[in-house]
């Protein structure tokens, strides 16, 4: 059985889960979905501890399923507070596993992200940082930093977005079509206007003074000219979403980040042009969920996701 209608939350009682649960019910209630509310567990290895291998893991089992389960009905009472009805799952296993192998079921799933440092990060993994790249269906990340969490109904805060905006950044490479997709659909969920960002990094070209002032005007003509056509067949094609395009002169995280202080949304690709082969999330996406400061979608594009009508609109002139 398949939920498609349905938005997968991981959460597990934290601070940062239920940032990710206020979030996902203010979207559910916005698009008329449901909520799936997932919360895993997986105890240590009592072996390596030298414990008796029966008592022991089963007390612990007992209390930590005991504890799983409390979260799970407090989470499922905090959506339907926002008025969004919400089905439960406990589910034994590592939690990234378990959100990946259930993300093939859904539209969207969402979790929540702390604001530990890069090294903690490398070192022992975290679900918000490995979830994007191997998850089944687009990933939103909410970071820490975003709101503070309150008692109550979360979607009433939500339902007006702070500034009314999401933003999209482009390259042209397969990733940043499939953001612009999600971007538009996101944009018309919250009501929001969308603006498509597009990175030109002049600073990085090592030339002579009249070289790069002629370098720079190209590259910065030649984005404008491709922007202008993305703009514009979006206009054409969603003329209930107001659309404007940037281009910045910058790396693309860095373009991306400067834009990210009057957006709601963030939408980026899982990779864009200039990755490299087998890495399964890029640069500029791995710089951007580390210094966010408002929930950041992740798209990945699987050929034949997409029926047909739903594919988004090429990023490149005729």
């Amino acid at each position: 059985m398949t939920r498609r209608d349905t938005v997968l939350v991981g959460i597990d009682g934290t601070a940062p889960s239920l940032q990710a649960l206020d979030w996902a019910a203010a979207y559910a209630r916005r698009t008329g979905r449901s909520l799936h509310l997932v919360c895993s567990y997986q105890l240590p290895d009592t072996h390596a501890r030298g414990d008796w291998p029966y008592a022991h893991p089963l007390i612990e089992d007992c209390a930590v399923r005991r504890r799983v389960e409390q979260v799970l009905e407090e989470g499922r009472e905090r959506a339907e507070r926002a008025g969004v009805p919400a089905s439960t799952e406990l589910a034994a296993g590592e939690p990234t596993g378990v959100l990946v192998e259930r993300s093939a079921e859904h539209a969207l799933v969402v979790v929540g992200a702390r604001n530990a440092g890069r090294v903690a990060e490398r070192l022992l993994g975290t679900v918000s940082a490995t979830l994007p790249a191997h998850a089944h269906c687009p990933t939103v990340v909410v970071p820490s930093r975003h709101h503070p969490v309150r008692r109550g109904a979360p979607a009433a805060r939500l339902e007006a977005p702070r500034h009314g905006r999401v933003v999209v950044g482009v390259d042209g490479s397969p990733g940043s079509e499939a953001a612009l997709h999600h971007a538009v659909q996101q944009a018309r969920a919250w009501r929001s206007s969308l603006l498509v960002v597009r990175a030109v990094p002049t600073g990085t070209w090592r030339r002579t003074p009249w070289q790069r002032s002629a370098v720079r005007d190209d590259l910065v003509s030649v984005a404008r000219d491709d922007l202008a056509g993305v703009t514009g067949r979006l206009g054409t094609q969603h003329p209930d979403v107001p659309v404007e395009g940037a281009v910045v002169e910058a790396t693309a995280p860095g373009a991306l980040l400067e834009k990210m202080t009057s957006a709601d949304l963030l939408v980026v690709g899982s990779r864009g042009i200039g990755g490299f082969r087998g890495l399964l999330l890029g640069s500029t996406c791995q710089q951007v969920l580390h210094r966010a400061h408002c929930p950041v979608l992740v798209a990945r594009p699987v050929a034949g996701h997409l029926p047909a009508e739903h594919l988004p609109v090429e990023l490149t002139t005729a």
